[in-house]
């Protein structure tokens, strides 16, 4: 009745960014790996490219679904920054700026995501909805 919708937070904002830019840099890979199609791994490079996209377009509903402060988002922006921060640590000897770039991001995005303050927000908005339910 008197409920107003609240509004995503700067840190959520962040975070949905830095997830969306991240599924805009993983489809930029699925784009090279297409562009880079050699005559004896037509296949791989078919796979990978599908694998890319799809991971992207995964990212960028997350992002999408953070934005408009949806619950079911948190857990795959988790998983998928805890495979990013593996990704970093992996690279942190051969590629050290892109290592760091990748941890800090994944960090930021669970920080936004996973802190007490949006956490409150998000079970606001989750109660909202199921109070304006029939």
């Amino acid at each position: 009745m008197g409920h107003t919708t609240p509004s995503p937070t700067p840190r959520i904002r962040l975070a949905a960014l830095l997830v969306a830019l991240e599924g805009v840099g993983i489809a930029a890979f699925g784009v090279l790996d297409l562009l880079d199609i050699h005559r004896d791994r037509v296949v791989l490079a078919l796979a990978t490219s599908l694998f890319f996209f799809a991971y992207a377009t995964l990212l960028l509903a997350t992002a999408r679904g953070l934005w408009r402060l949806q619950v079911w988002v948190r857990a795959p922006i988790a998983f998928t920054q805890l495979i990013q921060l593996g990704i970093a640590w992996s690279l942190r000897d051969a590629a050290p700026l892109v290592s760091a770039v990748l941890a800090v991001t994944a960090a930021v995005v669970m920080f936004g995501t996973l802190s007490p303050g949006t956490s409150a927000l998000l079970r606001e908005v989750d109660e909202q909805a199921h109070d304006s339910q029939p």
